[in-house]
């Protein structure tokens, strides 16, 4: 019987070949670099493919624009492939070479390969597992007959001949692309705060205010009085954020800082203070009515070192090593496709600059119905990195000196109050418990 294309973490801990029991010890305080699979390694995937015991058929005919994999040099040590039929995307060939196993990389390939198909505009993904389903359900997959498969994907090598019929296949719909659920969320936030009201992403979350009261489970006591004296009362009300970035960033006079998506730009306003008029605060954003605000807030807050730009933090229009320190404030999170946020990132750094966000992170598993929310997502919740994968994205993209330290620490109770108001059963607050915190990362771009 064919072996289906997609490995749990137990089958992914077998097989070992003694060509990977020799390199463990050589690689094991080393990390990887994800990047954009390229035509010299076919040779490379290939082998992993066969090491792993997975299919290779059809593998040379798809092989490029929709794969990445992770390497060790010029040596291929993971790899996730998506293949291209119509409007759908066909997950498949996930393998990580068994001295790599259990850092999280497959979990930064799956993800990297969903932003990226969100970017490319599909409609949904697929994919067929006979021992993973519940691994494949923390990216939002949800099991699915064949029967409701569309007929370019069934007719694919995977589905028609590769992997058996006890294999379960899974879907991950991607119609309606998350970075369009969040502009229409924090474009009505802008909104509220602009007519005076606190601003709120979905209610009571992450997404709250710097004037939100004390009882709030996450923005309470942000930024005290003394920060925010002479800032536009709106810039408060827009306030969004789970931590207080401009506080613990350490920021000089004379620096260059950028925060992404940045909102009403209390953040940004509170680092162009800190780094004086000699140096230069800007802020990105996606949302025309944010920007509105936040200019405005810039104009009643006489701030003259400061520029709001209107962009992506998957791509930002800045050029390669133009700025000093990153912040952001309860953003990145957001993101479907986290890696090319923190490359992007790394990429506008100046060598030694200094990456300092405050974000929401998760302590081991998140209940699938959390993961696969969009309105959680939203609300900060399911888009939360675990505490390792974020160490892995950081030092993936280059980072070093990397440090995620909690800020608060987030009870069941503090999770029944995030979900109330959403779809997702508040029961599942149990789940969660001491699972999620607001935290502060931080890394540096090395200087050489």
């Amino acid at each position: 019987m064919s072996r289906s294309p997609m490995l749990s973490r137990d089958r992914m801990s077998s097989g070992e070949t003694t060509s990977s029991r020799e390199t463990l010890s050589s690689h094991d305080r080393t990390d990887p670099s994800i990047r954009p699979a390229r035509a010299a390694d076919l040779d490379g995937v290939l082998e992993l493919l066969s090491n792993a015991s997975l299919p290779r058929d059809g593998v040379r005919d798809s092989f490029g624009e929709g794969w990445v994999i992770a390497a060790d040099g010029d040596r291929v040590i993971g790899v996730v492939g998506i293949e291209l039929h119509g409007e759908d995307g066909l997950l498949r060939s996930a393998a990580i070479d068994v001295a790599w196993r259990g850092r999280g990389i497959g979990q930064a390939l799956t993800r990297d390969r969903i932003g990226w198909a969100r970017g490319r505009g599909l409609r949904a993904l697929y994919l067929l597992t006979e021992t993973a389903p519940a691994w494949f359900t923390r990216f939002g997959f949800e099991a699915i007959d064949r029967a409701d498969v569309p007929e370019p994907i069934r007719s694919s090598s995977e589905f028609s001949s590769v992997c058996p019929e006890a294999a379960v296949v899974m879907r991950l719909v991607l119609e309606r692309e998350l970075r369009d659920v969040v502009r229409e969320r924090y474009g009505a936030a802008a909104k509220r705060a602009a007519g005076g009201d606190q601003a709120s992403c979905c209610g009571p979350s992450c997404c709250g205010g710097a004037s939100s009261s004390t009882s709030d489970p996450i923005t309470s006591d942000l930024y005290d009085s003394t920060q925010t004296t002479g800032l536009p009362e709106t810039a408060l009300l827009a306030s969004l954020g789970c931590g207080n970035p401009t506080a613990l960033a350490e920021l000089r006079a004379g620096e260059v800082v950028l925060d992404l998506g940045s909102g009403g730009g209390i953040d940004v306003l509170l680092s162009a203070r800190r780094v004086g008029p000699t140096g230069h605060a800007y802020g990105l954003d996606m949302t025309d009515e944010m920007l509105a605000l936040a200019r405005e807030n810039q104009r009643r807050a006489g701030a003259h070192n400061v520029e709001f730009l209107k962009g992506q933090i998957e791509d930002v229009p800045l050029p390669d090593a133009s700025v000093d320190v990153i912040i952001s404030n309860c953003v990145i999170n957001l993101s479907a496709d986290k890696a090319r946020v923190l490359r992007e990132a790394f990429r506008v750094l100046r060598p030694g600059g200094r990456f300092a966000v405050s974000d929401i992170v998760v302590r081991g598993a998140m209940p699938a119905a959390i993961r696969a929310s969009m309105e959680a997502w939203t609300g900060c919740i399911a888009g939360a990195l675990e505490e390792n994968e974020y160490r892995e994205l950081l030092a993936s993209a280059g980072f070093e000196a990397i440090d995620i330290e909690p800020t608060r620490v987030y009870t069941a109770e503090h999770a029944r109050a995030l979900l109330e108001g959403t779809s997702i059963d508040a029961r599942l607050a149990d789940q969660v418990d001491g699972r999620f915190m607001s935290a502060f990362v931080r890394a540096t771009k090395p200087v050489a």
